[in-house]
């Protein structure tokens, strides 16, 4: 397969699998004239590379990961240090799930909020809004920060 209908069956570039092929990760095939051919397994590997990138993990992590069984002298050597990559990449994985979760349930407090506003005729703007008694409770909900219009400048 080339790499260009690998590229639009993961959705993504063919410049950046080209990144991954640069950095060592996927070793594809070449035909005689030195084209390279893509194998279903290449593609498993591309895919699985792209999961890991897109969660957050740095392709030096992963070249540090995929370097460890070549790296090793037994089993039990390899072993040994995939599962402590594994486990730091679990613990990684794992605060970025809370911090998503505790995003999410600002997000929802935000929902709620503006559903509040529903009817409401005023333009919304810091003047009216910081008027109305509904909006007392949004300075504890972080993503209204970003919502909510930024205060005039303090005159000089």
């Amino acid at each position: 397969m080339k790499i260009g209908n690998v590229a639009a069956r993961l959705g993504t570039t063919v410049r950046t699998l080209r990144f991954y092929e640069e950095q060592g990760l996927v070793r594809p095939r070449r035909t005689a004239g030195g084209t390279r051919v893509y194998s279903q397994d290449d593609e498993r590997r591309f895919a699985a590379i792209l999961a890991l990138v897109r969660l957050g993990f740095s392709v030096q992590t992963l070249v540090d990961l995929a370097g460890v069984r070549p790296e090793s002298l037994s089993g039990d050597q390899a072993r040994q240090a995939v599962q402590s990559r594994l486990r730091t990449m679990d613990a990684s994985l794992a605060e970025q799930s809370m911090r998503i979760q505790e995003q999410r349930r600002d997000i929802a407090r935000a929902l709620s909020f503006v559903e509040l506003c529903r009817g409401c005729s005023q333009r919304p703007t810091r003047v009216a809004c910081d008027h109305c008694e509904i909006s007392t409770g949004r300075g504890e909900i972080s993503i209204m920060q970003v919502i909510w219009d930024e205060p005039a400048p303090e005159p000089t």
